[in-house]
């Protein structure tokens, strides 16, 4: 903060003598936003402590640099097995069915009837609508059409996933700063259609409101004297769910906390531990629980999902230029070395062989615009 001189009273040889100085009252203090001035017109001793406060106040304020991290580690699996079996009864006078259809291996195989009223061949409806896995089946032949007689499907499936996001921020202390990374969703809030009789015109309207889906991470911290750190934290992850039949459904985890963490610390956030598991078996009353021939007549389905998502937080007190830039020229070269990884294997008939990448840094040379090439170095591939 630049201070302008004060506007004292005579000094020297011209001023009149006087008692000892008595406490001034008075002065007028103006702000110039513009260069970040204040104008000051006050007497001497009142200037002076004026002056002292504005010393107190007007230094460097820390800056905080926040790392958040989101771990989600996912891991699915399912089993299936079943055995669906279907015979014909009568002759072609009189037709009969008699089998077992379950819901879980094969939920829309097969009907004979279907197939002969169709007029087509029954085996070339049910499979294409086989599921995965490993399929076993017989087709016998009935009155010149095919059917599927007997189905054994056996399905073992695993799904693995890791995500991992790591939000940064940097902001003043006792500042909010804010981050958001996704994509803007309309959402259909109403609708309405006017149907004009009179000329049979027909005017849809809707009314739309966007939400941003994806990450969100908002926090202020405020930085005390021994070097904790507070911090009002609000983070979130959301995103569209692809099991949606009605309207678009959002999947949402969030946190909204205020911590204290020491500086350079980590602490967690918050999480989920969650372990799902279902099962279902269909079966033929009284055949299915026979000993080992049971199998044939009942249809079973097991899954498990194991979710594991914490969410930690780090905050680093940058008090000094030097620290800043050592962090930012840190983050510089973890780009620069990402860049290097994914440049193009050489090929002499596509002949584009580079993508961009930064250029290295020199502190020792002037300061140039950001991501110039240094005097003296390699340019940017």
């Amino acid at each position: 903060m630049r201070q302008a001189s004060a506007n004292a009273g005579a000094t020297g040889a011209s001023a009149p003598l006087s008692g000892p100085a008595q406490p001034s009252v008075g002065g007028q203090i103006q702000a110039d936003p513009a260069t970040n001035a204040l104008i000051i017109s006050a007497p001497e001793p009142q200037y002076r402590q004026l002056r002292s406060v504005i010393d107190q106040l007007d230094t460097r304020r820390a800056q905080v640099y926040v790392e958040s991290l989101i771990a989600e580690v996912n891991a699915d699996k399912a089993a299936e097995f079943g055995v669906q079996w279907q015979g014909v009864l009568g002759k072609n006078g009189s037709l009969g069915l008699i089998g077992n259809n379950s819901s879980t291996a094969g939920a829309n195989i097969l009907g004979l009837t279907a197939g002969l009223a169709a007029g087509g061949t029954a085996l070339g409806t049910a499979v294409n609508s086989l599921g995965g896995g490993l399929n076993l089946a017989l087709a016998p032949s009935f009155n010149g059409q095919h059917y599927l007689g007997a189905l054994a499907n056996f399905l073992q499936s695993t799904g693995d996933g890791n995500v991992l996001s790591t939000p940064n921020l940097l902001t003043l202390d006792n500042e909010e700063a804010k981050i958001v990374i996704g994509q803007n969703v309309p959402f259909v809030t109403g609708q309405y259609t006017n149907n004009n009789s009179a000329n049979g015109s027909v005017n849809p309207f809707q009314t739309i409101e966007r939400k941003d889906v994806g990450l969100t991470l908002r926090v202020r911290p405020q930085v005390s004297e021994n070097g904790t750190v507070k911090m009002t934290v609000f983070q979130e992850v959301s995103s569209i769910s692809d099991t949606s039949t009605a309207g678009l459904i959002t999947n949402k985890r969030s946190i909204e906390s205020s911590v204290l963490v020491e500086d350079g610390s980590i602490v967690v956030l918050g999480g989920l531990l969650q372990d799902d598991y279902s099962g279902k078996q269909d079966k033929v009353p009284g055949l299915g629980d026979l000993p080992m021939f049971g199998n044939l007549f009942k249809s079973e389905q097991r899954q498990r999902k194991k979710t594991n998502l914490m969410v930690f937080l780090r905050p680093v007190v940058l008090r000094d230029g030097r620290q800043t830039e050592s962090l930012t020229m840190d983050r510089y070269e973890l780009m620069r070395g990402s860049q290097a990884q994914q440049q193009p294997q050489a090929n002499s008939v596509l002949g584009i062989n580079q993508s961009a990448q930064l250029a290295p840094l020199d502190l020792s040379q002037p300061r140039l615009p950001l991501g110039t090439a240094a005097p003296n170095a390699p340019a940017a591939q």
